[in-house]
């Protein structure tokens, strides 16, 4: 009897063996999935990272951004500066006259209407000696730092699509119809866009002054230098402090053309602006 009943301890024992044996196996596949998953989960995140990081140079160009400082900058350039400066260095493309035109009014002060785009280069630079005019006049609030393309890197601006302008001597309407990738964004009004159309508005950035038009802009010969692309904004918003500076002398002087014209909107309000040395030179020269 005894005999009889070893070999069905010895199966007993066989089995345990097996189950062990097997359980043994599936922890070390499990192990092996943990370890793949995990190296898998890593490496989306890795991927993750890559492609928002792409997104992102797509967005700035591969461009050093630099911080946003330079908007407060451009919204506090020192009047003295400016008037060191007069009309800088570079050649100077007036507003082009509307035979009988007539300055645009809303609520009693006159209107300045501006059209450009995100990924327009142009209007990158445009925006620096108009935004630093305008605030002269009044005030922006919810200007955004951006960037727009050139063919020599990313150029360091602001971006109009969420600003409001506030001022007791001029309304200011400001239009970014298209994002950095060319994308609608804004609409123009249906009596804005038979301005552009009735006034010959072929490209941006493009100006309505009532009496005149300006789709030239002051800064194409600065452009055409190099000497903004691939810049942060805040470091060419500190060349501005050197009146000499190629940057001072191009946005500066443009600044103050700017201003200048404005000033024949406004009737020459305020009179602390409108007399400026820097704007008076900007006049002569405007004639």
């Amino acid at each position: 009897m005894a005999k009889a009943g070893k070999p069905s301890g010895q199966t007993s024992r066989a089995q345990l063996a097996e189950q062990r044996r097997q359980a043994e196996a599936a922890a070390r596949r499990n192990k092996m999935f943990g370890i793949a998953a995990g190296a898998v989960a890593l490496l989306l995140v890795v991927v993750g990272v890559i492609i928002a990081l792409g997104m992102n140079r797509d967005r700035t160009g591969g461009g050093e951004t630099g911080g946003s400082g330079y908007v407060a900058a451009l919204q506090n350039v020192p009047a003295a500066d400016l008037d060191a400066v007069g009309v800088g260095a570079l050649p100077v493309t007036p507003a082009q006259p509307i035979p009988g035109g007539e300055v645009q009014m809303v609520d009693g002060k006159p209107r300045l209407l501006y059209i450009g785009a995100e990924y327009c280069s142009f209007c990158g630079y445009t925006r620096w000696p108009l935004t630093i005019a305008l605030e002269r006049f009044g005030d922006f609030s919810g200007l955004a730092a951006g960037q727009a393309p050139s063919n020599t890197g990313m150029i360091p601006t602001v971006s109009y699509k969420d600003a409001t302008y506030t001022s007791d001597h001029l309304v200011f309407k400001g239009y970014e119809l298209k994002d950095a990738q060319g994308n609608d964004i804004q609409t123009l009004t249906p009596e804005d866009e038979a301005i552009a159309r009735d006034h010959g508005m072929q490209g941006y950035p493009w100006l309505y002054w009532g009496t005149h038009t300006s789709g030239t802009p002051f800064l194409q010969p600065f452009l055409q230098s190099g000497a903004m692309p691939g810049k942060s904004g805040d470091a060419i918003a500190e060349k501005l402090k050197d009146t000499g500076s190629d940057e001072a002398q191009a946005i500066l002087g443009a600044a103050n053309v700017t201003t200048a014209q404005i000033c024949a909107l406004t009737g020459d309000q305020p009179g602390d602006v409108c007399s400026a040395p820097g704007v008076v030179a900007a006049k002569a020269v405007l004639g």
